[in-house]
């Protein structure tokens, strides 16, 4: 068969057999594959066949030497005799004789020759025309013939991959035959229709059929009745094999055809599908119960199919196996048929309450299987016991359910039924009690009343002294979901103290997973407290987790590790007087786990801990500890044998960065010795699916998997651990850190990390990695400058661009939209959003005109082709759905994706103004005014409108009074967009208000825009702080900036109505949503209280209770700058005692305590 394999007389046959083999193409005659096996074995005889039989049975060999020797011996075969190959694979299986492993293997390789067959060289294609013919008509001659089930369905996945490839039909075309291969459905359909057949035979070629779908379903709805008739046919079978495959068949059929009347042919056939659903569930084989209802998983065409009968006729069925079927996994299968169904089409089912009900129902039964063991449970460890799947399970439908109908507006008749269902769980049963504890976790996110949040998180909290420690356990773990969800209402001082004297006495729990899962919900609630309510609680804690630090459960020290960095957290340097007693034992036990192996997550905690109580001390108390520590954070990465997800580098990195924030330049030493460390992990990188990768990757490890079309244009799937991907993004966050905290001082390591960086640059599984890489590349063209080093700010910049730019530059060269159909709007918003970076943060001078020219030019055109891709992709859905009202609209991501990218470009186009004004005003004002004045007219769409606003904004901003001239052309409008319906317009619309109200030019606009404002102002704070109003809010947070520029630059083009507008803007404080907006106002009131502005401090001081009221709120807050923090504490002190005391008197409790702390931090 191969020289280098057989005897020296098997060769000589070989040869005879090619020099016959050879002649006959000289002479113009062709031979077949069929007459080529006979050839091979009247040629070779036994003792050749025998010796390829023996390859077969090498391959199948446990011994890893003859496996690859006979993987060498057929591979060679394969590439140098392909015909031979192929026809000895066929006479292999036509040989009944042989044993069955071995014709199946035969079988798995000759669908490996059947495949790529469009590559040059593949093996299908040296078969030749004739070849490929007698494989075609062999194939379905076995198929026919094979009386091993086994083997026979091998032959059938061999005829689905070679007819997959060979046919190719258009969507809108219906042929009545595939041209490709027109034997296939000839003699494919009589065989799934003849009873006489055996019935694994018929199953097999349904399976077959339904995975030709792709390439034949337009064959199939042109020969509708007779597609009907096999259908029906197939329908009547008694064979549970035979009844499933046809219904996963007309699944599947049903799932491609867009067309509601296309579909609509096949309504006869659901009472029919219905019944096999209920014969299924009564067979003893699960199978094709269980390849059903994964076929019923499909999408919107296969939903809106099934949509009139569902609720009556299929969700019974589904609800029934569901909670009844004893197999756990057809269980499961049932509801995720019922609950893909469902989000495939959420208008049309969110109408149907019966549904609705049915659903909650399957997921209450799925939430009370719960173990009855709990003494087993309790033993367990909270990390490392399993919880229940069918629980998880129907929490996740039920989340999901939700997030379908919230998205949609459909949460209201809901709502109502997951009222109603907890209100009876919560009356039952231990187990129904966790089932409703769990339901309301679930649901709080959707949840936006006050009252309704309050009253949700009573049940809860009644619960957390339950008699039942599973109760207990369920209650605490909706305690962090309640706190994440509603974290203003959680930290009130209405339910705060409450909550944290629960927190202390369920330290004293008798379950120590009780315990456990109380301080999980501690890292979600103690982090939203404030300092002054969380103070008089602090010494008891801290008594109980030094306890429990010392002489706890792995388990429970672990926790209490991450209980105490919480504190110190939110304490900041109220926590510094338990540096001194915590330090050692933190230093103790991180010196006797260093070289543990198994105790690497408590290690790790530790690291987190001290850097926390670092931060509480700052430098000068923490320089003495900072070197031991640092040293053993290093000793700790470099132990050896360590698994590929061990979780100390992760926590190395962030104690790291926390470190170097406290230490800032004295962090210097230690940089040598880490960032190589972390450097290491930008060489991580996605792998190409194949069975090596898979085989890589540990079975318990979970991979993130992106599709991603090679160069070649060949679609692959590219995958990656988390834990390795978490690794990047942690590693890249790291150096983000401290290039931002050393400024200059990184520019020793500049160039190392640069070359670093450019690793990742086109990572494709995660755009977060590209985004928080291109802003670190920023960052060091912002080092470069500070050190001095212009060239090396315009290599980087240069090198940035030279990678970026041609990615928009080949968008903007797409011809047509066929083209530009391939767009990656995710990557390609990456990338602009890090030339943007990149821009702001190189400073003046690093580029020409002629640049600034080019890069505008490129942008605006990568902006036109993607808007003209998405109004036709628009048409063409108006097209597919005029016939269809209820037609849901599909890749919701992916329109938002291309959305945002639009939006990065404009804000690319706006970064050239940053600090090359002149040069933008001369190359660039023209092109974005002609964007600005085409998209900012009322009768654009909003999407386009908004492209318009961000690029006035950047406009106003930068170029400032030089913008004037081009004021005409959308100032009218901007100003009625201030109160715009859409907060999408209305927040970019007060921002540039704000802008614009900088320059004296302004002053004509004033009186109108401030009246808008204050009403925009005060009709939104009266609404609250609801989460459905966020956007809202952060929209009057920027209309308080505007308002109060207008105030403070047009005094007297507003002097009329002064005193309503400073008490709008006052009262409306302090800001709420926007941080940015809450900087600027803040320290704007700060400076109008020193200035002691008559509007804003009132008759005689009257305002001043509110007004130190706002900034004691904010000291210290993310809506404030640091310089602005210490102006608050000075005035406080300047205030003087007997002043502050009279101020003081007229606050809420929780600001006077924090006004004392205030007072004695600014002294």
């Amino acid at each position: 068969f191969v020289a280098s394999r057989f005897e020296r007389s098997s060769c000589c046959l070989f040869c005879q057999f090619s020099t016959i083999f050879l002649s006959s193409f000289a002479s113009g005659h062709s031979l077949s594959v069929h007459s080529l096996a006979r050839a091979i074995a009247f040629s070779l005889r036994v003792s050749t066949m025998a010796e390829f039989v023996g390859t077969l049975r090498a391959l199948l060999g446990s011994d890893n030497n003859s496996r690859g020797a006979a993987e060498k011996t057929f591979s060679d075969a394969r590439e140098q005799q392909p015909a031979a190959t192929v026809a000895a694979l066929f006479h292999a299986l036509g040989e009944s004789s042989l044993e069955e492993p071995v014709r199946e293997q035969a079988a798995v390789l000759l669908r490996q020759c059947l495949s790529k067959i469009q590559d040059d060289n593949s093996t299908w294609q040296k078969l030749g025309a004739q070849g490929q013919s007698d494989a075609k008509a062999k194939l379905l001659q076995l198929l026919q013939s094979e009386a091993s089930d086994k083997v026979r369905r091998k032959i059938a996945d061999a005829i689905q991959k070679l007819g997959c490839q060979l046919i190719e039909i258009p969507q809108d075309t219906r042929p009545n035959n595939a041209e490709a291969w027109p034997e296939l459905m000839p003699t494919l359909m009589p065989i799934v229709v003849d009873t006489s057949r055996p019935d694994g035979l018929r199953a097999d070629t349904l399976l077959a059929v339904k995975e030709l779908l792709d390439s034949i379903w337009p064959v199939m709805v042109a020969n509708i009745n007779q597609t009907l008739g096999v259908l029906q046919t197939c329908f009547s079978s008694n064979s549970p094999a035979v009844m499933g495959r046809t219904s996963e068949l007309l699944c599947e059929l049903l799932d491609k055809l867009d067309k509601k009347e296309e579909r609509s042919k096949f309504a006869p056939l659901l009472e029919e599908l219905c019944r096999v659903i209920r014969a299924l569930a009564d067979s003893p084989n699960i199978a094709p119960l269980n390849d059903l209802l994964t076929a019923l998983q499909a999408g919107p065409s296969l939903a809106d199919f099934l949509k009139d009968a569902f609720p009556e006729h299929v969700l019974p069925l589904l609800k029934t196996i569901a909670t009844s079927h004893k197999e756990e996994d057809i269980n499961r299968a049932a509801l995720e048929a019922v609950m893909t169904i469902v989000e495939a089409k959420p208008k049309a089912y969110s109408k149907n309450t019966v549904a609705m009900q049915a659903i909650i129902e399957i997921c209450v039964v799925f939430m009370t299987q719960l173990e009855s063991d709990m003494a087993g449970w309790a033993a367990e460890d909270d990390e490392e016991g399993d919880d229940e799947e069918r629980l998880i399970m129907g929490k996740e439908v039920l989340d999901r359910l939700c997030r379908c109908m919230h998205a949609h507006d459909k949460m209201a008749p809901l709502m109502e039924l997951m009222k109603q269902a907890v209100s009876s769980l919560m009356a039952a049963g231990w187990k129904e009690q966790c089932a409703g504890l769990s339901m309301l976790a679930t649901i709080i996110e959707f949840v936006d009343d006050e009252d309704l949040v309050q009253t949700m998180f009573g049940v809860v909290k009644s619960n957390l002294k339950s008699q039942h420690e599973r109760v207990r356990h369920t209650a605490w773990a909706a305690v962090a979901q309640f706190a994440e969800d509603h974290a203003e209402t959680l930290s009130s001082e209405a339910i705060a103290p409450g909550m944290l004297e629960a927190f202390l006495a369920v330290m004293d729990d008798p379950c120590e997973r009780v315990q456990s899962r109380s301080m999980e919900a501690f890292q979600f609630y103690g982090g939203l407290v404030e300092r002054e309510v969380l103070d008089p609680f602090v010494p008891n804690m801290m008594s109980k987790l030094g306890h429990k630090l010392q002489h706890g459960s792995i388990g429970l020290q672990r926790k209490t590790i991450t209980y105490i960095a919480v504190l110190a957290g939110q304490m900041e340097d109220g926590f510094a007087d338990y540096y001194a007693p915590l330090m050692p034992v933190l230093k103790q036990l991180v010196q006797s786990l260093v070289h543990k192996n198994e105790e690497r997550t408590l290690l790790g905690k530790a690291f987190e801990c001290i850097s926390l109580l670092a931060s509480t001390v700052g430098l000068e108390v923490f320089r003495s500890d900072a070197e031991v520590i640092m040293e053993a954070m290093i000793k700790a990465t470099n132990v050896p044998d360590l698994t590929s997800n061990d979780p100390i580098m992760e926590y190395m990195m962030q104690a790291s960065q926390r470190i170097c924030f406290v230490m800032k330049g004295a962090f210097l030493p230690f940089l040598p010795h880490i960032l190589p460390l972390v450097l290491k992990k930008f060489t991580l990188a996605p792998k190409e699916y194949s069975k090596e990768t898979m085989q890589s990757i540990k079975d318990d490890e979970e991979v993130s998997l992106t599709v991603q079309q090679g160069e070649d244009g060949k679609v692959k799937v590219i995958l990656m651990s988390t834990s390795e991907l978490e690794d990047l993004k942690g590693a890249i966050g790291c150096v983000h850190t401290f290039v931002e905290e050393l400024g200059k001082l990184f520019v020793d390591y500049l160039q190392q990390t640069a070359q670093a960086l450019l690793l990742v640059f086109d990572f494709a599984l995660d755009e977060d990695v590209r985004d928080l890489a291109f802003e670190t590349w920023g960052l060091l063209c912002q080092c470069a400058r500070e050190s001095g080093q212009v060239d090396k700010v315009g290599e980087l910049v240069q090198e940035f661009l030279k990678r970026m730019l041609p990615k928009f530059e080949q968008v903007g060269a797409t011809g047509s939209v066929a083209e530009a159909q391939g767009i990656d709007s995710a990557a390609l918003k990456t990338a602009a959003n890090g030339v943007t970076a990149c821009l702001r943060k190189a400073g003046p001078g690093v580029l020409s005109g002629e640049q600034l020219n080019h890069i505008c030019q490129v942008a605006l055109k990568a902006l036109h082709v993607s808007l003209q891709l998405r109004d036709a992709e628009e048409e063409a859905n108006r097209r597919n759905q005029k016939n269809d009202e209820e037609e849901e609209m599909v890749d919701d991501e992916e329109l938002e994706e291309a959305t945002k990218f639009r939006l990065a470009l404009c804000e690319m186009v706006g970064a050239l103004a940053v600090h090359h004004g002149d040069l933008f005003m001369e190359h660039c004002l023209n092109p974005s005014m002609q964007l600005v004045t085409k998209f900012i007219q009322p009768s654009v769409r909003w999407e386009d409108r908004r492209l318009a606003l961000f690029v006035i904004c950047d406009i106003l901003e930068h170029l400032k009074e030089k913008a004037v001239p081009a004021w005409p052309h959308f100032m009218e409008q901007l100003l009625q967009d201030v109160a715009h319906q859409s907060t999408a317009l209305r927040q970019p619309a007060c921002y540039a208000v704000s802008l614009a109200a900088q320059v004296k030019a302004f002053a004509q606009f004033a009186p109108s825009a401030a009246t808008t404002l204050s009403q925009v102002i005060s009709q939104t704070r009266q609404a609250g702080k609801k989460k459905s109003q966020r956007e809202a809010q952060a929209c009057a947070d920027n209309a308080l900036s505007a308002l109060v520029e207008i105030l403070t630059t047009h005094q007297q083009a507003v002097a009329g109505a002064e005193g309503q507008l400073w008490s709008v803007w006052l009262n409306a404080l302090p800001i709420q949503v926007d941080e940015v907006e809450g900087v600027k106002n803040h320290r704007t009131l700060l400076n109008l209280v020193k200035a002691e502005h008559p509007q804003v401090i009132g008759e005689s001081g009257g305002n001043l209770p509110q007004v130190l009221s706002i900034l004691v709120d904010v000291y210290k807050s993310n809506t404030v700058d640091e310089e602005t923090s210490k102006g608050i504490a000075q005035l406080v002190v300047q205030l003087g005692p007997q002043r502050l005391e009279g101020i003081a008197s007229q606050l809420k409790e929780k600001h006077r305590k924090k006004l004392l702390r205030i007072h004695k931090e600014g002294q």
